[in-house]
């Protein structure tokens, strides 16, 4: 009897499938629980087949704990990623539905099915239920604030106050709106809390955590190693950047007061010296 029960339970465990780190915890409680058991098992004078009996109840139970915990994690983990993929689609489209044949149109419609398409994805990324998921996320976020800053600036300029009374960029407000041709009732005007809900999910917030925070600049380390990569256009400007700024149309170097604006062939000697410098490093 007791060698059957241990093949039983050996061929049991070998098909169980292996755990992750947090399931483990789950099994160290139920191991602790054994010890439990032993104590008590000393005291009432348990018989061997009771005692492997209780073992078998007792990993049992815990192999169903630690199923069902698994099950509740890949459920979990399985709808984030649905919640990411849709909320990415969705960005997709927001985009997309404020462009017609090519251009960025003030449509009324248009600009109102864009707001509502962000707003969902703002519900949805709160369901993103890991880090991975959320960092993905942010990360897109971050491409479609870029992307949509591009749209929303027609030949490299802002958009007009006319723009949004639906009239062309060229116009002022008052005459867009008091042209013979306007509609009534600004009824193709697109409304302020719209314009909002675009304009806030492009811009950044002020809780906003930089990626670009953790990054360094260049030490003469760096510079040498690229350098030595072929990168001289980069190692150039690093140089520059060292020793000049700007003021309005003039450039000054730095550490030198009330100098007179440099001239170019002055800027390039400097150039070519630091990278001399760095050379003999």
């Amino acid at each position: 009897m007791r060698n059957k029960n241990l093949l039983w339970l050996a061929e049991y465990f070998r098909n169980i499938k292996p755990l992750s780190d947090t399931l483990l915890g789950i099994v160290f409680s139920i191991l602790c629980l054994l010890l439990l058991w032993g104590g008590s098992i000393a005291v009432q004078k348990l018989t061997v087949a009771d005692c492997i009996q209780i073992v078998i109840m007792l990993f049992i139970a815990g192999t169903m704990a630690v199923g069902f915990a698994s099950h509740s994690y890949d459920k979990k983990h399985s709808q984030s990623s649905l919640n990411l993929s849709s909320a990415l689609s969705l960005l997709e489209r927001a985009a997309e539905v404020i462009i017609v044949d090519g251009k960025l149109t003030n449509d009324r419609v248009a600009w109102v099915t864009c707001a509502r398409l962000i707003s969902r994805v703002e519900g949805i990324k709160h369901q993103l239920a890991t880090n991975t998921h959320k960092l993905i996320f942010e990360a897109e976020h971050d491409f479609q604030r870029h992307k949509f800053r591009e749209l929303l600036r027609p030949d490299g300029d802002d958009l007009s106050g006319a723009f949004f009374c639906g009239g062309t960029l060229d116009q002022s407000i008052g005459e867009t709106v008091i042209s013979p041709n306007h509609p009534h009732d600004g009824s193709h005007w697109i409304p302020v809390r719209i314009i909002k809900v675009v304009y806030d999910f492009i811009s950044f917030p002020e809780n906003y955590e930089d990626p670009l925070n953790s990054s360094e600049a260049y030490n003469n380390n760096d510079r040498t190693r690229l350098g030595r990569s072929g990168y001289e256009g980069v190692c150039d400007y690093i140089a520059f950047r060292k020793h000049f700024y700007a003021i309005r149309n003039h450039i000054k170097q730095k550490g030198v007061k009330d100098g007179d604006p440099v001239l170019a062939e002055y800027i390039d000697s400097v150039v070519i010296s630091e990278k001399f410098s760095f050379d003999d490093d």
